[in-house]
């Protein structure tokens, strides 16, 4: 069986607002981390979070080198957090279609800051990520571990989706 064909990814992960696991517990900060997913077996990880003084705000500004699969259509940044008796829960996360992360211009070297609202297990808001995504050019690539076999197109898509996903509804949770 021959190997997934993949692309690499540079995402920077570079801070969360608001994080709560719910509306009684804010997160602490110091024990705070970021996943990322690309629909495959393998995850990233960030480093601890940093506090900001006087703040809900937690930084990490770290860069992970990430393995997308060519079929990958999305990109998973889930915040986990670690309780005092060291169990890990998940805070939030967000599922973000790839072609929406990715800068719009190919020739584009610079990559936007994006901001995504994290979601619970339940559909209820739990804090705010702001993250880039950029390709890794060929160059990169090929001085790098990982080549990439497959080429990364963008869909030329200027329309506006709007809605709320269907996993999302739920009877007993108002929106505000």
């Amino acid at each position: 069986m021959a190997p997934i064909s993949t692309r690499t990814l540079e995402v920077t992960i570079i801070s969360g607002e608001d994080l709560s696991a719910d509306s009684r517990n804010p997160a602490t900060t110091t024990d705070m981390y970021v996943v990322v997913r690309t629909e495959s077996v393998k995850c990233w990880s960030t480093k601890m979070a940093e506090q900001v003084a006087e703040s809900r705000t937690s930084l990490w500004n770290e860069k992970l080198m990430v393995e997308m699969p060519c079929h990958a259509k999305s990109i998973t940044l889930e915040v986990k957090s670690k309780t005092a008796k060291g169990a890990v829960r998940s805070i939030g996360l967000a599922r973000i279609a790839i072609w929406e992360a990715l800068p719009k211009q190919e020739a584009c070297s610079e990559s936007e800051v994006l901001s995504y609202r994290l979601r619970n297990w339940e559909g209820r808001r739990s804090g705010v990520i702001n993250f880039s995504v950029k390709p890794v050019n060929k160059e990169q690539e090929e001085k790098g571990t990982m080549v990439s076999s497959c080429d990364l197109k963008l869909r030329d898509n200027c329309g506006t989706v709007i809605g709320i996903p269907v996993c999302w509804i739920h009877p007993r949770i108002v929106s505000v």
